[in-house]
């Protein structure tokens, strides 16, 4: 790289097509690809479990990239080997200083676990091999203490996409056929740390007009979780109140995002969320468990998540109903100065001082 000339960022795609992971490499692609002093190469390794033959195309394809960026999810990278072989591979074929973003971060109690553990020495193989590794929060940055080298840690917020008008919000709620209803929704992966059980037991104690929408699939090989929550929500006398839409597609996402009254992020383990970042976007009144990386984010726009806690579905239940009478159909505005703090395009310019420090590194 020459004085003048664009500084040429490699993304390198991997995982799951409908993946939060690959979305989130795409997007920074995206918006870097705008920046008349940048210049954006993409390779795509394919999806989880592809060959090693496509991962080694793709690193010598962004070999002519100043510095590459990766997304690392361990599972993207196979689990078995703690990710060590394929790391490697990029490493031979491409050969660039890599930045890699860190996502699924959470605590590793045991000693087995920090130390022995396949996903422990790949993190600390990443650790030697990354000139930068990047986390979302000062949370994520203790769980890795330890783990990888303190110097090689940047802390990136979450992006929040800059989105345009929702749909009409009367449209929208006749496209769901939940007129006349109260919405309050939760987005994501159908997994049990998500949630979606706190939710269909607060149901119980809210107003019969409340509906709960659940957008998002489960994860392949793990239908049973999905079937469960619907068989217990049948139990406990809520299932007419409870609809599972499964994977949307954007439009029809718009369209939840337009009739959604008030989000819910009733998490009990968290790191970085797309799902949050997505409500944060839309505006609306957003209800979040009380962990850390919440906490933060809250500091930034004090009063732009309402919090509860315990972790139990009395005190969400409470929490909603107050949302729910404060709710308007204007976006909140707490939420919105959160999302202009955190747009995308202020996050790549972040992201570019990591670039130039892995780089200078």
């Amino acid at each position: 790289m020459t004085a003048g000339t664009p500084l040429r960022v490699g993304f390198l795609h991997v995982g799951r097509e409908r993946s939060g992971l690959r979305r989130y490499g795409q997007i920074l692609a995206q918006e870097a690809a705008r920046r008349p002093d940048l210049e954006v190469v993409e390779a795509d390794a394919g999806g989880r479990g592809a060959s090693l033959s496509s991962l080694k195309r793709a690193g010598r394809a962004l070999r002519r990239a100043d510095v590459v960026h990766v997304q690392w999810k361990l599972a993207d990278w196979d689990p078995r080997w703690g990710g060590i072989p394929r790391l490697e591979l990029l490493r031979v074929s491409n050969g660039r200083p890599m930045v890699v973003t860190m996502h699924d971060v959470f605590e590793r109690r045991s000693a087995w676990e920090r130390q022995l553990s396949p996903g422990a020495l790949g993190l600390r193989r990443l650790g030697r091999v990354a000139r930068r590794l990047v986390v979302h929060s000062e949370e994520e940055r203790a769980r890795l203490d330890g783990l990888v080298p303190a110097h090689r840690l940047e802390l990136v917020p979450h992006f929040v996409e800059v989105r345009g008008a929702l749909p009409d919000r009367a449209a929208a709620r006749a496209a769901l056929e939940i007129e006349g209803r109260r919405v309050i929704t939760l987005l994501g992966y159908m997994t049990k740390r998500r949630g979606h059980r706190l939710v269909v037991d607060a149901m119980r104690s809210l107003p019969d007009d409340v509906t709960a929408l659940f957008v998002g699939a489960t994860i392949s090989g793990r239908e049973h979780v999905g079937e469960e929550l619907q068989a217990y929500a049948s139990d406990v006398g809520v299932a007419e109140r409870v609809r599972f839409l499964g994977y949307v597609s954007e439009q029809r996402l718009e369209q939840v995002l337009a009739a959604t009254d008030v989000a819910l992020c009733p998490f009990r383990v968290m790191s970085a969320s797309g799902a949050l970042a997505t409500w944060i976007s839309a505006g609306r009144p957003i209800i979040a468990s009380d962990l850390g990386p919440i906490r933060e984010l809250d500091t930034m726009e004090p009063g732009a998540l309402q919090v509860f806690t315990p972790y139990d579905a009395a005190p969400l239940a409470e929490a909603i109903v107050r949302a729910l009478a404060m709710a308007t159909r204007e976006p909140d505005p707490n939420v919105a100065a959160l999302a202009d703090r955190l747009a995308t395009p202020r996050i790549l310019d972040r992201y570019l001082e990591v670039y130039r420090a892995a780089l200078a590194g």
